[in-house]
């Protein structure tokens, strides 16, 4: 009787931490999406995935050299799509190009 009662409990430990481990394992694997240029914050902002693309009429303050990989903002590597502090969860494109743009320190 006492090696029934071990294995149940045994069993009862592993099901609770393997149901406690299901939200982080799915949020690992979830790859982030690329940001759309029709999301509300992305046309409220102007975003544009490739920087000349950007209104020069609706954003004067836009220059060509303004893209999202030399932004403060960027959370990317040298990499083609990237992390922003403004579109969590979602990727930007390294050249492209927002109204929140701030330049990296130098």
């Amino acid at each position: 009787m006492a090696r029934n009662t071990l294995n149940r409990r045994a069993f009862v430990k592993v099901a609770a931490g393997t149901l406690a481990a299901i939200p982080f394992i799915s949020r690992a694997e979830a790859a982030p999406e690329k940001l759309s240029e029709e999301d509300s914050m992305a046309v409220a902002l102007g975003y544009k995935a490739v920087s000349t693309d950007v209104d020069a009429a609706k954003y004067a303050s836009h220059k060509d050299d303004q893209l999202c990989k030399g932004c403060a903002l960027w959370q990317g590597a040298d990499a083609e799509w990237g992390g922003c502090s403004i579109f969590p969860g979602k990727l930007v494109s390294a050249n492209g190009w927002c109204a929140a743009y701030a330049a990296k320190p130098a």
